[in-house]
Protein backbone atom coordinates (compact mmCIF):
# COMPACT_ATOMS: atom_id res chain seq x y z
CA UNK A 1 0.00 0.00 0.00
CA UNK A 2 1.27 2.90 -0.99
CA UNK A 3 0.99 6.17 0.88
CA UNK A 4 0.81 10.46 -0.79
CA UNK A 5 -0.35 13.25 -0.96
CA UNK A 6 -3.19 14.03 -3.19
CA UNK A 7 -2.23 16.31 -6.02
CA UNK A 8 -2.52 19.55 -5.55
CA UNK A 9 -2.18 19.84 -1.61
CA UNK A 10 0.72 19.52 0.67
CA UNK A 11 0.32 19.86 4.34
CA UNK A 12 2.43 21.08 6.59
CA UNK A 13 3.59 17.19 8.04
CA UNK A 14 5.67 15.53 5.62
CA UNK A 15 5.61 11.49 4.99
CA UNK A 16 8.16 10.91 7.41
CA UNK A 17 6.91 12.85 10.31
CA UNK A 18 2.81 11.22 9.51
CA UNK A 19 3.99 7.40 9.55
CA UNK A 20 3.91 4.98 11.69
CA UNK A 21 4.47 1.15 11.94
CA UNK A 22 3.17 -1.09 14.77
CA UNK A 23 5.86 -3.28 16.35
CA UNK A 24 5.35 -5.74 19.70
CA UNK A 25 6.52 -2.62 22.02
CA UNK A 26 3.89 -0.23 20.44
CA UNK A 27 3.60 2.33 17.76
CA UNK A 28 7.05 3.81 15.93
CA UNK A 29 8.14 6.22 13.47
CA UNK A 30 9.10 4.61 9.85
CA UNK A 31 12.60 4.37 9.40
CA UNK A 32 14.35 6.07 6.18
CA UNK A 33 14.89 2.71 4.50
CA UNK A 34 11.41 1.88 5.16
CA UNK A 35 10.17 5.09 3.96
CA UNK A 36 10.60 4.85 0.16
CA UNK A 37 8.70 1.55 0.12
CA UNK A 38 5.69 2.66 1.93
CA UNK A 39 5.19 6.50 0.15
CA UNK A 40 4.08 7.82 -4.01
CA UNK A 41 5.19 10.92 -4.93
CA UNK A 42 1.65 12.17 -5.99
CA UNK A 43 -1.62 10.26 -4.61
CA UNK A 44 -1.10 7.09 -3.81
CA UNK A 45 -3.53 4.05 -2.74
CA UNK A 46 -4.34 6.27 0.38
CA UNK A 47 -3.97 10.18 -0.28
CA UNK A 48 -3.64 12.39 2.59
CA UNK A 49 -5.99 15.17 1.60
CA UNK A 50 -6.92 18.64 3.65
CA UNK A 51 -9.86 20.66 3.84
CA UNK A 52 -9.57 24.41 4.16
CA UNK A 53 -10.10 26.13 7.39
CA UNK A 54 -13.50 27.92 6.88
CA UNK A 55 -15.19 23.87 6.25
CA UNK A 56 -13.65 22.57 9.65
CA UNK A 57 -14.81 26.07 11.59
CA UNK A 58 -18.18 25.36 9.90
CA UNK A 59 -18.48 21.61 11.58
CA UNK A 60 -17.69 22.95 15.08
CA UNK A 61 -20.64 25.80 14.55
CA UNK A 62 -22.90 22.97 13.61
CA UNK A 63 -22.14 21.00 16.59
CA UNK A 64 -22.27 23.74 18.95
CA UNK A 65 -25.78 24.14 17.22
CA UNK A 66 -28.94 22.87 19.11
CA UNK A 67 -30.72 21.29 15.82
CA UNK A 68 -27.74 20.04 14.11
CA UNK A 69 -29.92 17.89 11.07
CA UNK A 70 -30.55 20.99 9.15
CA UNK A 71 -27.17 22.27 8.92
CA UNK A 72 -25.54 18.90 8.35
CA UNK A 73 -27.01 18.68 4.92
CA UNK A 74 -25.70 21.59 3.63
CA UNK A 75 -22.61 20.87 5.18
CA UNK A 76 -22.20 17.45 3.42
CA UNK A 77 -23.02 19.53 -0.06
CA UNK A 78 -20.62 21.61 0.27
CA UNK A 79 -17.68 19.40 1.82
CA UNK A 80 -18.57 17.05 -1.93
CA UNK A 81 -18.37 20.31 -3.60
CA UNK A 82 -15.03 20.67 -2.40
CA UNK A 83 -13.55 17.33 -2.90
CA UNK A 84 -14.97 17.65 -6.37
CA UNK A 85 -13.28 20.63 -7.46
CA UNK A 86 -10.19 19.50 -6.07
CA UNK A 87 -10.57 16.64 -7.99
CA UNK A 88 -9.90 14.57 -5.80
CA UNK A 89 -13.31 12.70 -5.79
CA UNK A 90 -15.95 12.54 -8.88
CA UNK A 91 -19.35 14.09 -8.41
CA UNK A 92 -22.26 11.93 -7.55
CA UNK A 93 -24.42 10.96 -4.48
CA UNK A 94 -22.26 10.63 -1.44
CA UNK A 95 -23.04 8.73 2.08
CA UNK A 96 -21.81 10.45 5.17
CA UNK A 97 -21.76 10.23 8.72
CA UNK A 98 -19.53 12.23 12.10
CA UNK A 99 -18.01 9.11 13.98
CA UNK A 100 -17.11 9.84 17.58
CA UNK A 101 -14.41 7.36 18.97
CA UNK A 102 -12.81 7.65 22.23
CA UNK A 103 -11.69 4.83 24.98
CA UNK A 104 -9.78 1.90 23.21
CA UNK A 105 -6.29 3.55 21.62
CA UNK A 106 -6.67 0.68 18.66
CA UNK A 107 -9.44 -0.37 17.69
CA UNK A 108 -10.15 -3.53 15.56
CA UNK A 109 -9.65 -2.97 12.02
CA UNK A 110 -12.68 -2.82 9.39
CA UNK A 111 -12.98 -3.42 5.78
CA UNK A 112 -13.36 -0.07 3.86
CA UNK A 113 -16.31 -1.64 1.68
CA UNK A 114 -18.30 -2.37 2.23
CA UNK A 115 -19.33 -0.30 5.26
CA UNK A 116 -22.03 0.55 7.41
CA UNK A 117 -22.85 4.16 7.66
CA UNK A 118 -25.76 6.53 9.32
CA UNK A 119 -29.03 5.28 8.79
CA UNK A 120 -28.11 2.08 8.10
CA UNK A 121 -26.97 2.28 4.57
CA UNK A 122 -24.12 0.69 3.10
CA UNK A 123 -21.57 2.16 0.96
CA UNK A 124 -18.09 1.67 0.53
CA UNK A 125 -15.65 4.40 2.27
CA UNK A 126 -14.34 6.81 -0.07
CA UNK A 127 -12.49 9.49 2.33
CA UNK A 128 -12.42 10.18 6.15
CA UNK A 129 -11.71 13.67 7.56
CA UNK A 130 -10.38 14.69 10.81
CA UNK A 131 -12.78 16.95 12.13
CA UNK A 132 -10.83 17.36 15.75
CA UNK A 133 -9.14 19.86 16.72
CA UNK A 134 -6.16 17.96 17.53
CA UNK A 135 -3.81 15.52 15.75
CA UNK A 136 -5.57 11.98 15.25
CA UNK A 137 -4.57 8.93 13.37
CA UNK A 138 -5.89 6.37 10.92
CA UNK A 139 -4.65 2.54 10.93
CA UNK A 140 -4.67 0.22 8.05
CA UNK A 141 -3.20 -3.38 7.17
CA UNK A 142 -0.24 -2.93 5.09
CA UNK A 143 1.82 -5.88 3.62
CA UNK A 144 4.38 -4.71 6.27
CA UNK A 145 1.77 -4.82 9.19
CA UNK A 146 0.01 -2.30 10.70
CA UNK A 147 0.75 1.12 9.62
CA UNK A 148 -0.86 4.57 11.04
CA UNK A 149 -0.88 7.95 9.50
CA UNK A 150 -1.23 11.19 11.48
CA UNK A 151 -3.60 13.65 10.51
CA UNK A 152 -3.95 17.38 11.25
CA UNK A 153 -7.03 19.33 11.95
CA UNK A 154 -8.80 19.37 8.70
CA UNK A 155 -6.72 16.59 7.13
CA UNK A 156 -8.01 13.48 5.71
CA UNK A 157 -7.41 10.17 3.76
CA UNK A 158 -8.52 9.20 0.22
CA UNK A 159 -9.33 5.54 -0.06
CA UNK A 160 -8.76 3.49 -2.91
CA UNK A 161 -11.88 1.48 -4.76
CA UNK A 162 -10.80 -1.77 -3.40
CA UNK A 163 -11.71 -2.62 0.20
CA UNK A 164 -8.49 -2.01 2.97
CA UNK A 165 -9.06 -2.56 6.75
CA UNK A 166 -8.48 0.28 8.32
CA UNK A 167 -9.79 1.84 11.35
CA UNK A 168 -9.50 5.21 13.47
CA UNK A 169 -6.62 4.99 15.89
CA UNK A 170 -6.78 7.59 19.02
CA UNK A 171 -3.35 9.66 19.61
CA UNK A 172 -1.67 10.50 22.99
CA UNK A 173 -4.11 11.44 25.74
CA UNK A 174 -6.95 12.37 23.49
CA UNK A 175 -10.65 11.21 24.66
CA UNK A 176 -12.02 11.22 21.70
CA UNK A 177 -11.55 11.45 17.93
CA UNK A 178 -14.16 12.82 15.74
CA UNK A 179 -13.96 11.75 12.34
CA UNK A 180 -16.24 12.44 8.99
CA UNK A 181 -16.60 9.45 6.75
CA UNK A 182 -17.88 9.82 3.51
CA UNK A 183 -18.95 7.09 1.25
CA UNK A 184 -20.48 6.07 -1.93
CA UNK A 185 -23.96 4.07 -2.23
CA UNK A 186 -22.98 0.47 -3.76
CA UNK A 187 -25.41 -0.57 -5.88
Amino acid sequence: MKIGHAPRYQGRLTLAERLQIRNSTGWRAVNAKELPAMCADDGGDLSIIGIPGHLLKRWWSLAEAEDFTPGFEGYAREMVEYLTYKNWIKPGEFLMTVAASGGNHDRALVPSNPMRFGGGAVGALVACINLDDEKAAMAFKAESGRVRVILEPGEGLLFPERSVLWNRSKLGNSELAVTLLIGSLLD
